[in-house]
Parts: C-alpha cells; structure tokens; sequence
C-alpha cells in the first residue's frame, strides 16, 4: 500500500490545490489544476486521492481513453507526487456501488477537506448541471521532498 500520508498534510495548505496531468492519446501530457483531496473509496474503503470535474473536460477524456494520471500537490517549497490509476464516477461514468447521492457527499467532502466553504445547494446543483465526474486515483508511487518524522 502506498502511504498517503505527506499528500494528505498538504491539502489544508492551500485549498487542496494540485496538478493533475493525465496523457493524450498521442502519449504527451496534459496538465491542469485540480482541489484533491485524501479520502477513502465509498465502495472499498481503501485511501485515494479524489477530485470532482465537470463531465466535459479535456482530462476526462483522456483518462477514459488512459487512466494513468499523475497528481502534485504543493505548499511553499514542500511537495509531494502521486502516480497512479484513475477510476471515474459520475453521470457518465456510473458505479454499481456508488450512486448519486453518494457522489454529491463526496464532492463535498473533497472541498470540505481543503478547508474550501461553498454555499452547497448552489454548488450541488452546478455540479449537476455540469455533469460532476469523481476521479478516484489509486496510487501506485508516491513521492516527496517533505521530510519523514
């Protein structure tokens, strides 16, 4: 198991932001920023990295075509990377296990864990309007320049 912990330390920093870089079907990176956030999966209880996006977005095409992703979440000069294999959720991505309330619990979640504060009905229904897509990222290596106690 991939330890979560140093990515995990981070997220309260600065709103959970990070970039996630996913591969385009030519194999060259894509990169954006993301609010991630440490949480365990609804359907196996096991610690991911997640974000929500809008269900038409450049990176979630990408990573239906690859799942592999990247993320890298920083704060002043501490950073830490995590590789890994992303699992999608959303409206069209659906998972037995996890229906649409859970999703919307999620999400908020996931911002909650940033220390991020929305007016939730608004936001709930934007990310509905918008298709909100859970990226689940299993990690496969982490990385860090935070030192280990």
């Amino acid at each position: 198991m991939t330890d979560l912990k140093s990515f995990a330390d981070l997220v309260p920093v600065d709103s959970g932001l990070c970039v996630a870089v996913t591969l385009r079907a030519d194999g060259t990176p894509q990169a954006t920023v993301v609010t991630a956030a440490v949480l365990p999966h609804p359907a196996t209880g096991a610690d991911t990295v997640v974000f929500v996006s809008p269900g038409a977005t450049v990176k979630l095409a990408n990573l239906r075509a690859d799942p592999t992703i990247t993320l890298t979440i920083r704060a002043g000069w501490q950073w830490t990377t995590v590789e890994g294999t992303a699992q999608l959720v959303g409206p069209d991505d659906p998972h037995t296990g996890i229906d649409a309330e859970r999703q919307r619990l999620v999400i908020r979640d996931i911002f909650a864990a940033a220390g991020v504060t929305q007016d939730w009905d608004a936001y709930d229904q934007a990310m509905q309007d918008k298709r909100g897509t859970l990226v689940f990222v299993t990690p496969h290596r982490t990385y860090t320049n935070a030192a280990t106690p």
